[in-house]
């Protein structure tokens, strides 16, 4: 969702709800140096859909190649 904030990143994660879950995704997220501005966090189910608006260390929202590493370390977390 690139284009879905000016004033961050969105990652949007969906995964098995499972318990740990956010507590993984939040570990990936501060291994990787990102800020969380915003949280919004659902279970539907057994489905977890969850939504991240992060920046950068400066504040700014990640650029294109930040946002697929930043991606590939939460998916890593998540066994996958």
């Amino acid at each position: 969702m690139p284009d879905s904030s000016r004033l961050a990143t969105v990652v949007e994660v969906r995964a098995q709800d499972a318990p740990g879950l956010l507590h993984r995704i939040g570990r990936a997220l501060e291994d990787a140096g990102v800020a969380v501005r915003s949280a919004h966090v659902s279970t539907l189910g057994a489905n977890a859909v969850d939504a991240f608006y992060v920046t950068g260390p400066k504040g700014s929202p990640l650029g294109s190649v930040e946002a697929a590493e930043l991606a590939r370390t939460v998916q890593g977390a998540l066994g996958g």
